[in-house]
């Protein structure tokens, strides 16, 4: 689970897939240095750990096996993975660098609004505090590591913005780009239909069987594999009756702190901005504004609504905090929202990062739940803790068995798990067995080369739970048979020829035009209108028909030399009309547009920032195993 959210935090197989800006820097072919045991390089004096590589590219791997499920050791290597995680890796400390050296930092309220949209701690749609202290307590992690390691990985989206706030494309430049990409035009076109020919474009055996030699990788059946395993999960085979009540009471006693909720307060705010070191001038500006918002409020209107006006995430919401201990918020924010009263409004309030104002809702007093509270939970939490403690032996016990040819539930039995009984998937897919299993892509891949018969000879990690696996049956990659597939080739071939034969036609009759005109008496229809991408509706044509009619700079009698290919045969096209835009889309369109616009304008500053800095760099690489196969 763990692995899951950090994934999703700093996602390296969406970064590989579709692509990340990363800085170019300049030290390749330098050679190393040696340095400290254990570190790969730095950045301006900021130390990338083999630990730290290790993590990231076993990450990358399993993302991208996960993506390719039928990934190649020679398509790994093709990638350059260590390549792509070391300057990604790279990129991180030169903007951490760049952060600090910013004053650029996480706020409590940012951390929350982003804690509050992760799936993994919600419940019914909604975060949930309970949750997100199980979740992270069951990956052995406490909050404040967790916090930590999220705002750390908030900073660089941070300095992003700072960095391309002043973006711009002009309103008109926007404006002729769509009136170019959103032109359409329709074409007159005879058509001379495939269907004419199908009855005299049968193929022969020999193409047939050519066909299928050509295109086998068309016809391949993926491998598959039947499992057989044993669960081994802490939260089934933990016995609770196994607990006495005195191991109860101390562990309870013991672990007071985790029944132990903080008083909390549910609170709003309205921020008006100015740092700590800005000019006196600035500090009385944010000082006026944050009184005439005071005055507002005071004089009846709504907190919520006057928030609306404020420069934070939460504007929109209102100012809404939610719920937040005093720990959560910096102490001069804190120390002024717990003294109101409910439904009391603060005085301006001055933090590190302007004048605030703040709406006390309501409160929940500190609360420690009684022992019978939570007796049947912590119960229940203890077997499962003192099964896994067990868990590896218990493993090791039922692989022994199973690798001396016991049945996978006569191991069970020996290992005295005899309530988990063994399971089979079935005949099924690599991605099927990911997901049915919850195992790593790496496990898929042993298992999928396993023969039939293999007990795997160690357990497999799923989740909090370890799986005894024995491969029951493997099917290696295999090709269909020629027989099997041969009516889809027959059909192929006969469509492709009957095509060609309506090529032919089309190119005997545009020869044949007199004075540029078809012979009288050919069928001449309309298509409707299609834009730039190709897509004609009614003719499902090549889309070099498009690029053709796009090329033509006004509506023509003449028709274009060339006949293109549609879904039943071959057209003669003339470009017969050129329709702009029209305001209204115009108007549909503008917003958006113009946003994207300046998004790719900001990223592309971005990209030329942060390769300046890499350029500036003081980067050194160490003599290290885990670049021995990188500088190859």
């Amino acid at each position: 689970m763990l692995d899951g959210i950090r994934a999703n935090a700093q996602s390296w197989g969406v970064k590989l897939a579709f692509g990340i800006i990363i800085v170019v820097f300049v030290f390749w072919g330098i050679g190393s240095y040696s340095g400290p045991k254990g570190l790969v390089a730095s950045v301006n004096g900021r130390n990338i750990t083999e630990v730290e590589f290790q993590r990231a590219y076993a990450m990358m791997e399993d993302n991208v096996r996960r993506s390719i499920p039928n990934v190649t050791s020679e398509m790994l290597e093709s990638f350059q993975l260590e390549q792509r995680v070391l300057q990604s890796l790279m990129q991180e400390k030169l903007i951490e660098d760049e952060a600090e050296r910013a004053g650029l930092t996480i706020s409590p309220y940012e951390l929350r609004a982003a804690l509050e949209q992760l799936p993994f701690f919600q419940k019914d749609g909604k975060f949930d505090a309970d949750t997100y202290r199980e979740v992270l307590s069951k990956n052995h992690i406490t909050p404040r590591q967790f916090e930590t390691d999220q705002a750390k990985s908030m900073l660089p989206a941070k300095l992003q913005r700072l960095v391309t706030a002043g973006a711009y494309v002009d309103p008109s430049a926007v404006k002729a780009i769509f009136d170019y990409a959103a032109e359409r035009r329709r074409v007159d076109y005879i058509l001379f239909p495939a269907s004419a020919h199908m009855d005299k474009a049968a193929p022969s055996d020999e193409e047939v069987a050519k066909t299928y030699e050509a295109q086998s990788a068309n016809f391949t059946v993926p491998p598959s594999v039947n499992v057989e395993f044993i669960r081994l999960d802490p939260a089934v085979m933990g016995d609770p009756a196994s607990i006495s009540d005195a191991d109860l009471r101390a562990a309870y006693d013991a672990r007071k702190n985790q029944f132990t909720e903080e008083e909390k307060i549910h609170a709003r705010h309205i921020l008006v901005r100015v740092p700590a070191n800005a000019p006196e001038a600035d500090v009385k500006k944010a000082e006026e504004q944050i009184k005439a918002l005071e005055a507002r409020i005071r004089g009846g209107e709504d907190f919520a609504e006057v928030a609306r006006s404020g420069q934070d995430g939460t504007a929109e919401q209102g100012g809404d905090l939610g719920w937040f201990t005093a720990g959560q918020m910096v102490p001069e924010f804190s120390k002024a929202a717990f003294a109101l009263k409910d439904g009391e409004v603060s005085a301006p309030v001055r933090t590190q990062f302007g004048f605030h104002l703040i709406k006390k809702e309501e409160h929940k007093p500190a609360v420690t739940h009684s022992f019978d509270e939570v007796k049947d939970s912590l119960r229940t939490q203890l077997a499962t803790e003192a099964a896994g403690r067990g868990l590896e032996e218990k493993a090791d016990v039922v692989l022994a068995q199973a690798l001396a040819g016991k049945s996978m539930d006569e191991a069970a039995r020996a290992a005295s798990v005899a309530a988990v009984k063994a399971e089979s998937t079935g005949l099924i897919s690599a991605e099927e067995l990911g997901q049915k299993l919850d195992i790593r892509d790496s496990d898929v891949q042993t298992i999928l080369a396993a023969a039939s018969g293999t007990v795997l000879d160690s357990a497999v990690p799923s989740g909090n739970a370890l799986l005894v696996v024995k491969v029951l049956e493997s099917k290696p990659q295999s090709v269909k048979p020629l027989e099997e597939v041969r009516p889809l080739i027959v059909e192929f071939l006969t469509r492709q020829k009957a095509a060609e034969m309506a090529m032919d036609d089309a190119r005997k009759a545009r020869a044949a035009f007199q004075n540029g005109k078809p012979a009288e008496g050919a069928e001449i229809k309309t298509s409707e209108p299609f834009g730039r991408d190709g897509n004609i509706a009614d003719l499902i044509a090549d889309p070099a028909l498009a690029q053709a009619a796009f090329a033509v700079p006004q509506v023509s009698d003449a028709w274009l030399n060339d006949p293109y290919r549609v879904q039943d045969g071959a057209v003669l096209a003339r470009v017969s009309a050129i329709e702009a835009p029209s305001e209204d889309e115009w108007k549909a369109a503008a917003q958006d547009m113009q946003a994207r616009m300046t998004n790719d304008r900001a990223n592309l500053v971005y990209q030329v920032y942060l390769t300046q800095l890499g350029s500036q760099a003081k980067v050194k690489m160490y003599n290290s195993p885990l670049l021995a196969k990188t500088n190859k």
